[in-house]
């Protein structure tokens, strides 16, 4: 992994992962989305199945003025990864004592996929650390038209995805479907206090500007459960992929 942005399971400087992770069933405490204070052990701990994808994730979300001033830091996370592998809540564990570190790490959970614990053979949810560490690198500095970062504990959930196809009709030019030309277009969405999506802004193009606007018009179309911060709504930016793609009738049926 490149200098200057570097995953770690917190097993990983002589633990061993599953010495981490927690058993649910196990664990005290009012709340099983609270992470743990004593860590029992799974039959099987959470592994993390797309690093590549992660450390994309986790150069672009080094704040790029600290990243300018020098400034780096490691940050622990708890990790909540439910039964399908998908790390549903974080918590810091240890702040690196900047906030938008903070915030960064606690980013990566949203594009984290695992193969969940396995406790008796069955998947299990549980709590796991991780460490994340930014350490400046002007040869591969991150992207400086990020979105600032917000901290968050809960992210923000889809309300209205069922009618995702219904937008995507309206919405995709209609001579570029007629031709059969798609694209995947990745917005960066600003999710505020109440679920809607108030600011959007190209993250990746998909190198044609009339699907380009035509993902904002969908991204415009979405409402959320928003984010949670200490337990109180919150406004973030958040990363939304959109795709447009001709789906042909024959096969769809």
């Amino acid at each position: 992994m490149s200098r200057g942005w570097r995953l770690w399971p917190a097993g990983a400087a002589g633990l061993t992962l599953a010495a981490c992770a927690v058993n649910p069933a196990a664990q005290s405490g009012p709340d099983s989305r609270d992470p743990p204070e004593a860590p029992p052990t799974y039959d099987t701990a959470p592994v993390l199945m797309n690093d590549a994808e992660v450390s994309r994730e986790l150069r672009e979300a080094y704040p790029p003025e600290l990243h300018a001033s020098g400034i780096g830091g490691r940050v622990e996370v708890w990790v909540r990864v439910d039964t399908a592998g998908n790390a549903s809540s974080r918590r810091i564990r240890t702040s690196s004592g900047y906030d938008a570190l903070d915030c960064a790490a606690m980013q990566m959970g949203r594009v984290m996929q695992f193969e969940p614990a396995m406790d008796a053979g069955q998947p299990t949810v549980g709590w796991i650390p991780w460490w994340v560490e930014f350490e400046p690198d002007p040869a591969h500095p991150p992207p400086p038209d990020r979105p600032r970062c917000e901290p968050f504990d809960r992210d923000p959930v889809p309300l209205n995805q069922s009618d995702l196809t219904k937008w995507l009709e309206w919405f995709y030019p209609k001579d570029l479907q007629a031709q059969g030309v798609g694209g995947r277009v990745v917005l960066w969405l600003f999710v505020d206090e109440t679920g809607d999506v108030t600011k959007h802004r190209v993250r990746e193009s998909s190198g044609i500007e009339a699907l380009d606007r035509a993902a904002g018009d969908v991204a415009g179309m979405m409402r959320f459960v928003p984010a949670k911060a200490l337990g109180l709504p919150t406004g973030v930016w958040v990363a939304q992929p959109i795709t447009f793609q001709v789906v042909n009738p024959l096969a769809a049926g």
